[in-house]
């Protein structure tokens, strides 16, 4: 009988790699069951066989295609049970500017950043309303406060991915459905591709994060559990910043180096 399994049960998108994937490690070390939700069909195989394989079950589908998800939602419950924690983190980053962002990177940008986390969302909460202590994750990204150039479609579809969390903290927390999102920094991901290999562009942006290192994948994964965890059982509609400091201000001794009218400067504001 669906749901009849003393496991408690947590959908997890972009689930094949980097975030995802440690949230899925994470979710299942602490005694959960996972849908585990990628785009990635050699992904989800791999993420199968590994050490957390049996406690997983794959669902390949891409978030591009909305009109699949809700059927999907309510596919896995039926099949699995009503889940306790949807996490929505799969997402994509369209580089381009302005003048030469097309109308079909807006759609698959928002779609897969934002529209079909709704999608996810309408299908799921249903089954989620019967479930104690169920909890919705989302993961936006620190550029949804601090945006950067030509990543117009990703920063606006991470701001309105916030947006829609307050939105549905207000309008299910009556349900007892907490919904909250963590906002990630520069995170190694296979989102940055190769970037990470060169080590000037490395040196460079530590300069600008005052915990001086990368965040890894199993940083965020700590975060997404606890707002799903009993021990935020009264935090909602909140977002979580987890980017090392950087939003917090600039070292600029770090950044620019040691500069006389830096120490002038504060001799004179004793």
């Amino acid at each position: 009988m669906p749901g009849s399994s003393k496991a408690p049960l947590a959908v997890v998108t972009g689930a094949a790699s980097g975030i995802g994937k440690a949230t899925v490690e994470r979710f299942v070390d602490e005694g959960f069951g996972v849908a585990a939700l990628d785009r990635s069909g050699q992904g989800l195989d791999r993420l199968k066989r590994s050490g957390v394989g049996t406690h997983i079950h794959p669902y390949p589908c891409d978030l591009e295609e909305v009109e699949t998800l809700t059927p999907l939602a309510r596919q896995i419950v039926a099949e699995l049970g009503r889940p306790r924690t949807l996490v929505n983190n799969a997402g994509v980053c369209l580089y381009a500017d302005i003048t030469e962002t097309t109308d079909e990177m807006w759609e698959a940008s928002l779609n897969t950043n934002l529209i079909g986390a709704s999608a996810l969302i309408r299908g799921f909460v249903p089954a989620m309303k019967q479930v104690k202590g169920a909890a919705i994750v989302n993961v936006s990204s620190r550029n949804a406060l601090s945006s950067s150039p030509r990543a117009a479609t990703y920063d606006a579809a991470k701001a309105a991915l916030l947006a829609l969390t307050r939105t549905l903290a207000v309008e299910l927390g009556g349900d007892g459905i907490r919904v909250n999102a963590v906002l990630p920094g520069f995170i190694d991901t296979p989102i940055h591709g190769d970037l990470l290999k060169d080590r000037v562009f490395v040196r460079n942006y530590l300069k600008l994060i005052p915990l001086n290192r990368i965040g890894k994948p199993e940083d965020i994964a700590n975060i997404i559990f606890f707002l799903a965890s009993d021990g935020a059982a009264f935090v909602t509609g909140q977002g979580i910043v987890a980017d090392g400091g950087q939003m917090s201000g600039q070292n600029y001794a770090k950044v620019f180096g040691e500069r006389a009218s830096f120490r002038i400067r504060q001799k004179k504001n004793r």
